[in-house]
């Protein structure tokens, strides 16, 4: 028989297209394209700074990926909040990550090489954790702009900010990292996000880690009797 929850989803994701910020999309999708071809004219090399603020452009409509104007009404349903969200981000990931590759080819672009790939897979998962955040935190229909100005924060100020403070030369460049090398950098980021991505579709009636902790049984100390040394 089929798996029930492969089943569900695909009967989730008409809906979630429909459900989808498209309109946003239509428009970001293009300017970014524009800022990445404005970045290759006259000889330049859109992958230092075009193409960083496309990608950001992109993380700013998957900020809206979590925005529901219907959450009071499928709160209760029987399909958990995590599923319908997995659907959601299927889709709008998918899209975003053509669009991505397909800025990659303009100018004088050949493909994206792995710190471009790097930062981008960083972008999408602090996208996706400030959107699952902010729509906990205030009412999904606003989540998104909540969102998109803590991505800015992680992407764009923190660097700056790091980069200040170590006195190194301040660049959103993906190979130029203001803390270590790239790989790792843009790893510890994915990594923080993917945290907090998690964190924020914990299941509120389950323990936390530090209740899990105390309440797992202890062994008891065995104790030698009188007058014996153990």
């Amino acid at each position: 028989m089929p798996d029930n929850r492969a089943v569900t989803a695909r009967l989730l994701a008409r809906p979630s297209i429909r459900l989808g910020r498209w309109p946003a999309f239509l428009v970001i999708a293009p300017l970014a394209a524009a800022v990445v071809r404005q970045g290759g004219r006259d000889g330049g090399d859109p992958s230092t700074i075009a193409l960083p603020v496309a990608t950001t452009l992109l993380g700013t409509w998957l900020c809206l990926a979590f925005e529901d104007a219907a959450a009071h009404m499928t709160s209760p349903s029987p399909v958990t909040l995590t599923l319908r969200r997995i659907v959601r981000v299927t889709i709008a990931v998918t899209a975003a990550t053509l669009a991505w590759l397909a800025y990659t080819w303009i100018g004088p672009l050949d493909g994206p090489t792995v710190h471009m790939a790097a930062m981008y897979a960083a972008v999408t998962l602090v996208a996706l954790a400030c959107a699952a955040i902010s729509a906990q935190v205030i009412s999904s229909e606003r989540s998104g702009v909540v969102a998109a100005f803590g991505l800015v924060g992680a992407i764009v100020a923190l660097p700056f900010a790091l980069a200040l403070a170590l006195d190194r030369p301040i660049a959103i460049d993906p190979s130029r990292v203001p803390l270590g090398d790239p790989g790792s950098y843009w790893a510890s980021i994915a990594a923080v996000a993917v945290l907090a991505l998690v964190l924020a579709h914990r299941d509120p009636a389950l323990p936390g880690p530090i209740a899990w902790l105390r309440s797992r049984p202890r062994r008891p100390r065995h104790t030698s009797p009188a007058g014996e040394t153990p």
